[in-house]
Protein backbone atom coordinates (compact mmCIF):
# COMPACT_ATOMS: atom_id res chain seq x y z
CA UNK A 1 0.00 0.00 0.00
CA UNK A 2 1.60 3.23 -0.75
CA UNK A 3 1.78 5.89 2.01
CA UNK A 4 0.87 3.18 3.90
CA UNK A 5 2.72 5.10 7.44
CA UNK A 6 0.88 8.12 6.80
CA UNK A 7 -1.77 6.32 6.61
CA UNK A 8 -1.40 4.22 9.92
CA UNK A 9 -0.62 7.59 11.53
CA UNK A 10 -4.24 9.32 10.33
CA UNK A 11 -6.14 5.68 11.22
CA UNK A 12 -4.59 6.51 14.78
CA UNK A 13 -5.48 9.93 14.67
CA UNK A 14 -9.45 9.07 14.78
CA UNK A 15 -10.21 9.66 11.19
CA UNK A 16 -12.67 7.50 9.22
CA UNK A 17 -11.13 5.53 6.07
CA UNK A 18 -13.18 8.38 4.28
CA UNK A 19 -11.22 10.81 5.62
CA UNK A 20 -8.27 9.60 5.48
CA UNK A 21 -8.78 9.17 1.47
CA UNK A 22 -9.62 12.70 1.62
CA UNK A 23 -6.86 13.82 2.93
CA UNK A 24 -4.20 11.56 0.65
CA UNK A 25 -6.17 13.16 -1.94
CA UNK A 26 -5.48 16.56 -0.47
CA UNK A 27 -1.64 16.06 -0.14
CA UNK A 28 -1.24 14.63 -3.40
CA UNK A 29 -3.02 17.74 -5.47
CA UNK A 30 -1.26 20.18 -7.33
CA UNK A 31 -1.40 23.35 -5.21
CA UNK A 32 -1.94 26.58 -7.10
CA UNK A 33 -0.36 29.46 -5.64
CA UNK A 34 -2.29 31.92 -2.99
CA UNK A 35 -0.49 35.40 -1.61
CA UNK A 36 -2.14 38.04 0.77
CA UNK A 37 -1.31 42.00 0.52
CA UNK A 38 1.31 43.69 2.18
CA UNK A 39 -1.05 46.84 3.19
CA UNK A 40 2.10 48.39 4.51
CA UNK A 41 3.20 48.73 0.87
CA UNK A 42 0.11 48.99 -1.24
CA UNK A 43 -3.26 47.67 -1.17
CA UNK A 44 -5.94 45.42 -2.96
CA UNK A 45 -6.78 47.48 -5.86
CA UNK A 46 -3.20 48.05 -6.88
CA UNK A 47 -2.18 44.32 -6.95
CA UNK A 48 -5.01 43.71 -8.47
CA UNK A 49 -4.98 46.18 -11.88
CA UNK A 50 -1.02 44.71 -11.86
CA UNK A 51 -2.33 41.33 -12.24
CA UNK A 52 -5.26 42.51 -14.54
CA UNK A 53 -2.62 44.53 -16.55
CA UNK A 54 -0.34 41.29 -17.26
CA UNK A 55 -3.18 38.83 -18.00
CA UNK A 56 -3.15 36.84 -14.88
CA UNK A 57 -6.06 35.23 -13.80
CA UNK A 58 -6.99 35.52 -10.00
CA UNK A 59 -9.90 34.88 -7.33
CA UNK A 60 -10.84 37.03 -4.52
CA UNK A 61 -11.08 34.59 -1.02
CA UNK A 62 -14.16 34.97 1.09
CA UNK A 63 -13.13 36.56 4.72
CA UNK A 64 -9.57 36.59 3.81
CA UNK A 65 -9.47 40.34 3.07
CA UNK A 66 -5.98 41.00 1.30
CA UNK A 67 -5.52 37.10 -0.12
CA UNK A 68 -5.54 36.11 -3.95
CA UNK A 69 -5.58 32.94 -5.47
CA UNK A 70 -3.30 32.93 -8.83
CA UNK A 71 -6.10 30.33 -10.77
CA UNK A 72 -3.84 28.89 -13.28
CA UNK A 73 -0.34 29.51 -10.90
CA UNK A 74 0.58 25.99 -10.24
CA UNK A 75 3.28 26.00 -6.93
CA UNK A 76 4.94 22.87 -8.64
CA UNK A 77 5.81 24.62 -11.80
CA UNK A 78 6.26 28.01 -10.50
CA UNK A 79 4.75 30.11 -13.30
CA UNK A 80 0.71 30.85 -14.82
CA UNK A 81 -0.02 28.11 -17.19
CA UNK A 82 -1.69 30.18 -19.70
CA UNK A 83 0.48 33.52 -19.93
CA UNK A 84 3.94 31.39 -18.75
CA UNK A 85 4.83 34.44 -16.52
CA UNK A 86 6.87 34.20 -13.26
CA UNK A 87 5.64 36.69 -10.63
CA UNK A 88 9.04 36.67 -8.74
CA UNK A 89 11.20 38.99 -11.41
CA UNK A 90 7.89 41.78 -11.46
CA UNK A 91 8.71 44.90 -9.12
CA UNK A 92 5.55 43.89 -7.19
CA UNK A 93 6.69 41.03 -5.77
CA UNK A 94 10.62 42.18 -5.31
CA UNK A 95 9.41 45.34 -3.80
CA UNK A 96 7.53 43.05 -0.73
CA UNK A 97 4.26 44.67 -2.00
CA UNK A 98 2.72 41.07 -2.19
CA UNK A 99 3.53 37.83 0.15
CA UNK A 100 3.16 34.50 -0.72
CA UNK A 101 1.77 32.34 1.84
CA UNK A 102 -0.94 29.73 1.98
CA UNK A 103 -4.55 30.30 2.92
CA UNK A 104 -4.16 28.11 5.87
CA UNK A 105 -0.82 30.14 7.42
CA UNK A 106 -3.15 33.09 7.74
CA UNK A 107 -5.61 31.66 9.74
CA UNK A 108 -3.44 31.45 12.63
CA UNK A 109 -3.43 35.44 12.27
CA UNK A 110 -7.23 36.21 12.00
CA UNK A 111 -7.66 34.14 15.16
CA UNK A 112 -5.05 36.28 17.31
CA UNK A 113 -6.81 39.80 16.55
CA UNK A 114 -4.16 41.74 17.35
CA UNK A 115 -5.07 45.31 18.77
CA UNK A 116 -3.10 48.27 18.68
CA UNK A 117 -0.17 48.66 21.28
CA UNK A 118 -0.35 45.26 22.38
CA UNK A 119 2.36 43.20 23.96
CA UNK A 120 2.75 40.19 21.11
CA UNK A 121 5.80 37.53 21.26
CA UNK A 122 5.75 35.08 18.08
CA UNK A 123 7.65 32.13 19.74
CA UNK A 124 9.17 30.37 16.63
CA UNK A 125 8.52 33.24 14.11
CA UNK A 126 10.71 32.19 10.87
CA UNK A 127 10.33 32.97 7.99
CA UNK A 128 8.41 35.32 8.98
CA UNK A 129 5.03 34.61 7.25
CA UNK A 130 2.58 35.09 10.26
CA UNK A 131 4.97 38.07 11.96
CA UNK A 132 4.98 40.01 9.06
CA UNK A 133 1.16 39.38 8.83
CA UNK A 134 0.16 41.10 12.10
CA UNK A 135 2.17 44.04 11.27
CA UNK A 136 0.45 44.30 8.06
CA UNK A 137 -3.12 44.27 9.44
CA UNK A 138 -2.28 46.24 12.49
CA UNK A 139 0.10 48.73 9.93
CA UNK A 140 2.69 48.46 12.60
CA UNK A 141 0.70 49.39 15.55
CA UNK A 142 1.18 46.15 17.50
CA UNK A 143 4.63 46.00 19.77
CA UNK A 144 5.78 42.69 18.01
CA UNK A 145 8.50 40.32 19.29
CA UNK A 146 9.49 37.60 17.22
CA UNK A 147 11.42 35.15 17.89
CA UNK A 148 13.73 32.46 16.24
CA UNK A 149 16.19 29.34 17.35
CA UNK A 150 18.11 28.89 13.97
CA UNK A 151 20.18 31.13 12.67
CA UNK A 152 19.89 30.63 8.76
CA UNK A 153 15.84 30.95 9.24
CA UNK A 154 16.31 34.24 11.79
CA UNK A 155 18.40 35.79 8.95
CA UNK A 156 15.27 35.00 6.23
CA UNK A 157 13.10 35.97 8.82
CA UNK A 158 15.01 39.54 9.06
CA UNK A 159 15.06 39.64 4.80
CA UNK A 160 11.00 39.06 5.05
CA UNK A 161 10.80 41.88 8.13
CA UNK A 162 13.01 44.44 5.94
CA UNK A 163 11.38 44.09 2.44
CA UNK A 164 7.79 44.21 4.06
CA UNK A 165 8.56 46.83 6.38
CA UNK A 166 7.21 45.53 9.18
CA UNK A 167 8.46 46.64 12.39
CA UNK A 168 8.98 44.36 15.45
CA UNK A 169 12.03 42.88 17.63
CA UNK A 170 13.81 40.41 16.38
CA UNK A 171 15.79 37.77 18.54
CA UNK A 172 17.98 34.90 17.71
CA UNK A 173 17.20 32.63 20.33
CA UNK A 174 15.56 29.71 21.86
CA UNK A 175 12.26 31.31 23.35
CA UNK A 176 12.63 28.20 26.19
CA UNK A 177 14.97 30.38 27.52
CA UNK A 178 13.18 34.07 27.07
CA UNK A 179 13.63 35.05 30.85
CA UNK A 180 10.48 34.90 32.50
CA UNK A 181 10.24 38.02 33.80
CA UNK A 182 8.75 39.42 30.40
CA UNK A 183 5.00 39.33 29.83
CA UNK A 184 3.76 39.33 26.76
CA UNK A 185 -0.71 40.22 26.39
CA UNK A 186 -0.81 37.76 23.50
CA UNK A 187 1.38 34.62 22.15
CA UNK A 188 1.32 33.08 18.71
CA UNK A 189 2.89 29.47 19.04
CA UNK A 190 3.16 28.12 15.25
CA UNK A 191 4.91 25.07 16.59
CA UNK A 192 7.49 22.81 15.30
CA UNK A 193 5.35 19.57 13.78
CA UNK A 194 5.73 17.07 11.84
CA UNK A 195 4.07 18.90 8.89
CA UNK A 196 1.98 15.91 8.23
CA UNK A 197 -0.65 18.55 6.79
CA UNK A 198 1.49 19.85 3.91
CA UNK A 199 3.26 16.45 2.98
CA UNK A 200 4.86 15.87 -0.51
CA UNK A 201 3.45 12.66 -0.91
CA UNK A 202 5.03 12.75 -5.03
CA UNK A 203 8.32 12.69 -3.68
CA UNK A 204 9.15 9.41 -2.15
CA UNK A 205 12.15 11.05 0.02
CA UNK A 206 9.68 12.16 2.42
CA UNK A 207 9.71 8.82 4.38
CA UNK A 208 12.77 9.16 5.46
CA UNK A 209 12.51 11.63 7.53
CA UNK A 210 8.74 11.29 8.29
CA UNK A 211 9.15 8.83 11.24
CA UNK A 212 8.08 7.96 14.70
CA UNK A 213 11.10 9.49 15.86
CA UNK A 214 9.91 12.62 14.13
CA UNK A 215 6.70 12.60 15.10
CA UNK A 216 7.83 12.22 19.31
CA UNK A 217 10.61 14.53 19.08
CA UNK A 218 7.83 17.56 17.95
CA UNK A 219 5.52 16.39 20.31
CA UNK A 220 8.22 17.01 23.10
CA UNK A 221 9.17 20.44 21.59
CA UNK A 222 5.45 21.30 21.56
CA UNK A 223 4.90 20.55 25.38
CA UNK A 224 8.13 22.53 26.37
CA UNK A 225 6.91 25.20 24.30
CA UNK A 226 3.26 25.41 25.95
CA UNK A 227 4.43 25.36 29.58
CA UNK A 228 6.76 28.57 28.72
CA UNK A 229 4.11 30.19 27.26
CA UNK A 230 2.11 30.47 30.54
CA UNK A 231 5.13 31.30 32.08
CA UNK A 232 5.53 34.30 29.36
CA UNK A 233 1.87 35.38 29.63
CA UNK A 234 -0.26 37.48 31.55
CA UNK A 235 -3.14 36.57 33.06
CA UNK A 236 -5.68 36.04 31.12
CA UNK A 237 -3.49 36.28 27.85
CA UNK A 238 -3.98 34.85 24.94
CA UNK A 239 -2.41 31.62 23.51
CA UNK A 240 -2.85 30.90 19.65
CA UNK A 241 -1.34 27.20 19.12
CA UNK A 242 -1.05 26.05 15.30
CA UNK A 243 0.67 23.63 13.59
CA UNK A 244 0.61 22.12 9.78
CA UNK A 245 -0.29 18.83 11.03
CA UNK A 246 -3.56 16.50 11.40
CA UNK A 247 -2.13 14.39 13.71
CA UNK A 248 -3.84 14.00 16.98
CA UNK A 249 -0.80 13.60 19.41
CA UNK A 250 0.43 17.30 18.12
CA UNK A 251 -3.06 18.80 18.01
CA UNK A 252 -5.83 17.86 20.61
CA UNK A 253 -3.65 16.03 22.42
CA UNK A 254 -1.45 19.26 22.51
CA UNK A 255 -4.49 20.96 23.52
CA UNK A 256 -5.57 18.61 26.75
CA UNK A 257 -2.21 18.89 27.95
CA UNK A 258 -1.99 22.34 27.59
CA UNK A 259 -5.39 22.67 29.93
CA UNK A 260 -4.14 19.98 32.53
CA UNK A 261 -1.02 23.03 32.76
CA UNK A 262 -3.38 26.30 33.49
CA UNK A 263 -4.91 26.88 30.27
CA UNK A 264 -8.67 27.26 29.00
CA UNK A 265 -9.79 26.52 25.72
CA UNK A 266 -11.81 29.41 24.03
CA UNK A 267 -14.14 29.56 21.02
CA UNK A 268 -11.73 29.84 18.12
CA UNK A 269 -13.33 32.14 15.66
CA UNK A 270 -11.86 33.31 12.29
CA UNK A 271 -14.99 35.88 12.12
CA UNK A 272 -16.00 34.01 8.48
CA UNK A 273 -16.48 30.92 6.99
CA UNK A 274 -14.80 28.42 5.17
CA UNK A 275 -16.89 26.73 2.52
CA UNK A 276 -16.32 22.55 3.22
CA UNK A 277 -17.54 21.26 0.09
CA UNK A 278 -15.42 23.73 -2.41
CA UNK A 279 -12.17 23.10 -0.21
CA UNK A 280 -12.50 19.80 0.91
CA UNK A 281 -12.19 21.18 4.85
CA UNK A 282 -13.63 20.20 7.62
CA UNK A 283 -14.00 23.21 10.63
CA UNK A 284 -15.62 22.99 13.94
CA UNK A 285 -15.01 26.84 15.26
CA UNK A 286 -16.96 25.55 18.32
CA UNK A 287 -13.42 24.17 19.59
CA UNK A 288 -10.56 24.22 17.35
CA UNK A 289 -10.40 24.69 13.49
CA UNK A 290 -8.42 21.57 11.30
CA UNK A 291 -8.35 22.38 7.40
CA UNK A 292 -7.57 18.91 5.20
CA UNK A 293 -5.60 19.49 2.44
CA UNK A 294 -6.54 20.36 -1.15
CA UNK A 295 -5.45 22.24 -3.91
CA UNK A 296 -5.78 25.37 -2.28
CA UNK A 297 -5.88 24.49 1.38
CA UNK A 298 -2.49 23.01 3.45
CA UNK A 299 -3.95 20.50 6.14
CA UNK A 300 -3.60 22.84 9.14
CA UNK A 301 -4.75 23.15 12.99
CA UNK A 302 -5.39 25.84 14.88
CA UNK A 303 -6.72 26.67 18.42
CA UNK A 304 -7.50 29.73 21.39
CA UNK A 305 -6.22 28.91 24.64
CA UNK A 306 -6.23 31.22 27.72
CA UNK A 307 -4.35 31.64 31.01
CA UNK A 308 -6.58 31.22 33.74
Amino acid sequence: MKHEFVIDKLKESGYSDNEVNLIIDGLSANKVTTFRVNKLKSNKEEIKNILDDLGIEHSAVNGFSDAFILDNYCQSDGFDSKTGLRIEPFSFYKEGKIYVQSLSSMMPVYVLDAKDKENILDMCAAPGSKATMIQSISHNKVNLTAVELHKDRYEKLCHNAKLQGANMLLVNKNSLDIDDMFKFDKILLDAPCSGSGILNLSNERYRKYYTDELISKCVNTQKKLIKKAYKLLNKGGTLIYSTCSLLKVENEDIVDFAIKNGFSIDFCKLGFSINRLSTGSSIDENVYIKVFPDKIWEGFFVAKLIKV
